[in-house]
């Protein structure tokens, strides 16, 4: 068999346990140089270049959009005689270099999937075994598209816990009255919510709203069961994101509205507040209370902002939007629907930010800068022209550590 030099998956931060490849720059069998970007993988917070490791020909081992693991190889560089095949070959006797001294797997053995896509699969209390895939792995966008297809089924949606509260289809009687003046005067109250997701994006949302009178969290579902009857700051863990169960809770009047605390995950809040505005529920929006905001600012629902970000006069902020902390949205800037803010975030004016961008931290963008629809945009980045849909940019960034001399 010919011999390959592999080429692995850097690790771009200290969190960083996998990445998603973005897409190869060179096809396969082309000839590259040692140094030479072959392709580009995308984490939560950056992207970063994949470069051959020696001079030969390029033959990638992963697909675009598939999730793999740090240090995994994801493309091989080989010689003259290489091919796809042997480069396939190769991979498959790295993983398994005694497989020819093992005996076959029994069939029907569970695959192996990602840390995201267990996760995701526990997250949805489903199992990875339910989850096709073309892959030697299960990926996360495999369970995305499972999950998407049972949502779009008309049995997807679960019958509501048997311990769901109880739904009213009028007013409750005074023997019925849990609180005996907000369920009498329900618009009158501060609007209770009910937070969508129980990790660290809640606990962000619930310390916006202790300095929020007029706004309270009442309830949190979160796909991790073993949170599941516990409480976050005092507010109840009741169960599994679950629609029908909103549905419930929001007839009986038990909630308000809804938030999404998920903040790195884009589909994820697509996702959820598409399907849950289809169903009739009202989406909260949660502002901070240090944020500073400029007259004729018009917002839509369902967006979550941190502390001290700022909206400058006469601009536009759309649905389902997540800002971290010391984000600014300058003056007539226009930003759309379910994006993603790392902190400090800076935006000079009539900036237009199309749906579904992911910024990293430290970012700044000039006036008049158009910004399509589903890019990413790694941190520390100064943004100067037009960005074209679907776009990847990445920081070539770097620093180095010595010993101080102190002499």
């Amino acid at each position: 068999m010919p011999e390959f030099t592999p080429v692995y998956l850097p690790q771009s931060g200290p969190n960083d346990i996998t990445a998603t490849i973005a897409e190869w720059s060179k096809p396969a069998g082309r000839q590259v140089q040692r140094g030479e970007v072959v392709g580009v993988a995308e984490t939560t917070k950056s992207v970063l270049d994949l470069e051959a490791p020696t001079a030969g020909l390029f033959w990638p081992l992963a697909g675009p959009g598939a999730e793999v693991s740090v240090g995994a190889i994801v493309a091989a560089v080989g010689g003259e005689a290489s091919s796809q095949a042997t480069a396939a070959a190769w991979l498959a006797q790295q993983a398994q270099p005694d497989a020819a001294t093992k005996a076959p797997a029994a069939a029907g053995a569970a695959r192996i999937g990602t840390l995201k896509a267990q996760l995701l699969a526990q997250r949805h209390g489903i199992e990875l075994a339910q989850v096709p895939s073309v892959h030697e792995r299960i990926t996360e966008a495999d369970v995305q598209s499972y999950l998407a297809a049972q949502a779009a089924a008309p049995s997807a949606v679960p019958a509501a816990p048997a311990n769901a509260p109880v739904t009213y289809s009028v007013a409750p009687a005074a023997d019925e009255l849990r609180d005996l003046v907000e369920d009498r005067y329900p618009y009158v109250g501060p609007q209770r919510l009910l937070i969508i997701g129980g990790g660290n994006g809640a606990i962000q949302i619930l310390d916006a709203l202790a300095k929020l009178p007029h706004q309270r969290a009442v309830a949190i579902l979160d796909d991790n069961p073993a949170i599941h009857g516990k409480s976050v700051a005092g507010v109840p863990v009741l169960g599994a994101i679950d629609v029908a169960r909103a549905v419930d809770m929001a007839a009986a009047r038990q909630i308000d509205a809804a938030v999404i605390s998920i903040s790195t995950s884009i589909a994820a809040r697509t996702r959820i507040f598409e399907q849950w505005k289809s169903r009739g529920l009202a989406f909260a929006n949660v502002v901070h209370s240090s944020c500073v905001i400029g007259m004729n600012v018009h917002w839509g629902e369902g967006n979550v902002v941190m502390a001290l970000c700022h909206f400058g006069a006469c601009a536009t902020i759309g649905d389902n939007n997540f800002l971290s902390a010391y984000c600014s949205i300058e003056h007539h800037c226009v930003l759309g629907r379910h994006c993603s803010f790392g902190p400090a975030v800076v935006t000079s004016s009539r900036v237009q930010i199309e749906d579904g961008v992911r910024f990293g931290s430290g970012i700044y963008i000039e006036p008049g800068i158009r910004i399509g629809a589903g890019s990413v945009i790694a941190s520390g980045l100064a943004i100067t022209q037009h960005i074209a849909p679907q776009s990847l940019l990445k920081a070539h960034t770097g620093y180095s550590i010595r010993t101080r001399s102190l002499g």
